[in-house]
């Protein structure tokens, strides 16, 4: 299953891409603890032959860059990425 081109979509790659460059340069600071943190368990618990091909085996979707974008995986292979204050609050930042 591929994603459609559409303008929700077209944010998340823009979004996902930037902060992949950002996290992987010295401007690392510039992206927010709690979406660090977020990006870093998406990495954990994504599949890992989607890691290892570098797209999801499911939507196709780009890893590990997508994970950055604030869409989850069309494929439902990791959550939406929460606020600040609904990450703090959440279980799964503390597996």
């Amino acid at each position: 299953m591929k994603s459609k081109i559409t303008v929700k979509n077209i944010i998340s790659y823009v979004q996902g891409n930037v902060r992949y460059k950002l996290y992987y340069s010295r401007f690392r600071f510039l992206i927010r603890g709690h979406i660090r943190e977020q990006y870093e368990y998406r990495i954990r618990v994504m599949k890992k032959e989607c890691y290892e091909s570098g797209n999801c085996v499911i939507c196709g979707c780009k890893t590990t860059n997508l994970q950055f974008a604030n869409k989850s995986c069309d494929g439902n292979c990791y959550p939406r990425m929460m606020s600040k204050k609904e990450w703090n609050k959440s279980f799964l930042r503390y597996e």
